[in-house]
């Protein structure tokens, strides 16, 4: 008992942080059922007074969200598998096969993740340009892609680092190649970090907006959340269906970090 009430403290202080922090996401979630008219209201009403479900089918048949939907999974995606590969391989390369200058090298690049992502817009948009990239899926995923690629290699390379050695050395002996050896015995034991990768590089992917708003123009080459900035006009603000694609943009991440949350503490804690 004594042990509970010293606790108490720091139960209500993590609870009322709690609180405040899922406060504006109660208030979106509430907002996306209201008609406009209650929305405008100056005393807002905690629960909608008139249910609907008119701003989730304005997604869909004024703000085109079924489109950038598909965008928006086939950039995610992509970056992930983009990520995953390049960074795993990197990262792998970095803690099993050190060569003169490698530890500058690595260092150097992950200095590249403490750039602000705004530094790199410019840059990225020039080569862009060169290569007839922009207005497309592709543009937008090589910025994501290069934004995050360091990260991924800052996540993987400590616990490459950790993995015994004399694992892989037995399965040399035993004649697997060294992509087999990394394939077959380092990726599974790292399977921790490749979940944290893994979730990381999928939220940059679904909720990025400087590369889309930097890249994109047109609605066949736009995320979710370009569509969301399209409901803010010079003349009007859809408020419903924004409160309505704030939560549809949410809650895939939100589901997705409950469901991995368990593999995602475990990777950071391992990885560090």
């Amino acid at each position: 008992m004594a042990k509970a009430i010293k606790k108490s403290p720091t139960w209500i202080i993590l609870i009322l942080f709690s609180l405040i922090t899922l406060f504006p996401m109660f208030w979106m979630l509430i907002s996306s059922f209201k008609i406009e008219q209650e929305i405008y209201l100056e005393d807002p009403t905690w629960f909608p007074e008139v249910f609907t479900l008119q701003n989730y089918k304005d997604l869909f048949t004024k703000f085109d969200f079924g489109l950038l939907t598909i965008n928006t999974v086939v950039i995610t995606l992509t970056v992930v598998l983009i990520c995953l590969i390049l960074g795993t391989m990197a990262s792998y390369g970095f803690s099993r096969y050190p060569f003169p200058g490698s530890t500058i090298a690595l260092g150097a690049l992950l200095l590249t993740r403490m750039v602000t992502p705004s530094a790199l817009v410019l840059p990225l948009y020039i080569i862009m340009e060169k290569w007839g990239l922009l207005n497309t899926l592709t543009s937008i995923i090589m910025g994501i892609s290069v934004l995050n690629l360091p990260f991924v290699i800052w996540i993987m390379k400590p616990f490459f680092d950790d993995l015994p050695k004399e694992i892989e050395e037995a399965a040399q002996l035993d004649g697997l190649s060294p992509f087999r050896i990394f394939w077959k015995i380092a990726l599974p034991l790292a399977k921790p970090a490749l979940i944290t990768v893994f979730l990381f590089t999928f939220i940059a992917g679904w909720v990025d907006v400087l590369f889309a708003m930097t890249f994109s123009t047109v609605p066949d080459a736009m995320p979710l959340t370009m569509g969301l900035l399209q409901m803010q006009t010079g003349y009007k603000v859809y408020w419903g269906p924004m409160m309505a694609g704030g939560i549809y943009v949410t809650v895939p991440t939100f589901v997705l970090s409950y469901v991995l949350q368990k593999y995602l503490i475990a990777g950071l804690r391992s990885g560090y």
